[in-house]
């Protein structure tokens, strides 16, 4: 029987979905023609709407899905609703047998879990996400998932008041232990726009809240740009417009190597790369000088002192900036 409509359920974050993406581009080869409903977040999904055949997008906060956790039988409303699916995949750390189950008595006849990160071991998410729809006999390899930004060359962005080039700076992320010290992307970025008469913008989100105070200072004493908690398919398109973005192990680090355009300098402490780096040739990751680090354990960091970043000096990340800039010239 041919598929003709596919279930994503991913709910994890913008990370996490994009480094999904290579998986999720396979699958939309593998059946071309198949309508792939998304359940998840919607702004994250939404991101994807361009690079995917995506037919919907359902928001997995409503309370009408917390009935595939409960023991009562299924919701009429709700079995119409999946009925339709040839196919179902479930992306999540750790399979949730309950959802399988009532997946599929909900008819769906084919139902899998695919794992969305290793909890131990170095294996990549993307060969680990290969290696699982493999035993499904989808095989591939993963290559770099690049955004759509549905962006024009001609295209003004009011986020961006000059003409460049730009520099993109993300210095938070969910986990303050993964972000390398501000004081130090301050002395990066003023070094960078001075050398390299770049323009910055610093890049900002709801996980940043507390860092905000500090930005704004930063941003107005160097004449910079603070962008912060913007809607995600604009800040796709205001790195789209950069020429280098240098960032935290974060999903908005993730969010710049998939726009493809900027080149992209992450810095990596307690998480390991090999498992969490987002793929692109335009990609370079430094890491720690630490001799624990990586430590975390799958998403568990338990190291309470983030020294291996404090240890990355402004110097080296300056040199592997500058020859990235460099070479692009």
């Amino acid at each position: 029987m041919a598929i003709q409509a596919i279930l994503i359920w991913h709910q994890g974050a913008l990370g996490d979905l994009l480094l999904a993406g290579p998986a999720l581009a396979a699958l939309s080869r593998r059946h071309p023609r198949a309508r792939i409903t998304a359940l998840g977040h919607p702004e994250r999904w939404g991101l994807l709407a361009r690079s995917l055949p995506l037919n919907e997008v359902w928001d997995s906060s409503e309370s009408r899905w917390a009935a595939l956790f409960a023991e009562a039988d299924l919701p009429r409303e709700l079995r119409e609703r999946l009925a339709s699916f040839q196919l179902a995949l479930v992306f999540a750390p750790r399979p949730q047998t309950v959802l399988l189950d009532r997946l599929q008595r909900a008819g769906i006849p084919a139902v899998h879990w695919v794992p969305s990160f290793p909890e131990t071991g170095v294996e990549s998410v993307a060969a680990l996400q290969a290696r699982a729809l493999a035993d499904l006999g989808l095989h591939y390899v993963p290559a770099p998932f690049r955004l759509e930004t549905g962006r024009s060359q001609d295209e003004k962005l009011p986020e961006l008041p000059g003409p460049g080039p730009w520099l993109a700076v993300g210095p938070g992320s969910g986990q303050p232990l993964k972000n390398w010290p501000l004081a130090h992307y301050y002395e990066v970025s003023r070094a960078l726009a001075w050398e390299f008469k770049l323009q910055v913008v610093w890049l900002a989100g709801p996980a940043e809240a507390a860092l905000l105070p500090y930005l704004a200072g930063l941003a107005a004493a160097q004449g910079q740009v603070l962008l912060a908690n913007r809607p995600l398919a604009r800040v796709a398109k205001v790195l789209s417009r950069c020429r280098l973005y240098v960032g935290n192990d974060s999903g908005l680090t993730h969010l710049a190597a998939a726009v493809g355009r900027p080149q992209v300098l992450a810095l990596f402490g307690p998480t390991d790369p090999r498992v969490w780096s987002p793929l692109g040739p335009g990609v370079r990751v430094l890491t720690a000088p630490c001799a624990q680090a990586p430590c975390a354990a799958g998403r568990s960091i338990d190291c309470r002192d983030p020294a291996c970043l404090a240890g990355l000096s402004v110097e080296t990340v300056l040199a592997a900036a500058g020859e990235m800039l460099g070479a692009e010239k």
